[in-house]
């Protein structure tokens, strides 16, 4: 489980790029290539080093369920689950 109340930072060696709804983050350090989905793009955009995390689940929250058809517990784990990942791939700390 994430504590819900760290502030997430994107990982500084990390390049990344938006286009058309879906990033592409480059871990040039551990030649790793991720192209994250549209609703993973709009989680990764909330991480900005000042929010918590559940102020970026809220956040992404409210985008996910206005823009796609989700119910609202499984977009909240599905948006925990993708924290997780990013955290464990050190992508965000």
């Amino acid at each position: 489980m994430m504590d819900q109340g760290i502030v997430l930072t994107k990982n500084p060696n990390v390049a990344y790029r938006i286009y058309d709804g879906e990033a592409t983050v480059v871990m040039p350090e551990r030649a790793e290539v991720k192209v994250v989905n549209e609703i993973g793009s709009v989680v990764w955009d909330k991480i900005d080093g000042k929010r918590t995390v559940e102020q970026i689940v809220e956040s992404a929250l409210q985008s996910v369920l206005a823009d796609f058809d989700v119910a609202p517990d499984e977009a909240r784990r599905d948006i925990l689950a993708f924290l997780r990942e990013l955290r464990e791939h050190g992508m965000v700390s």
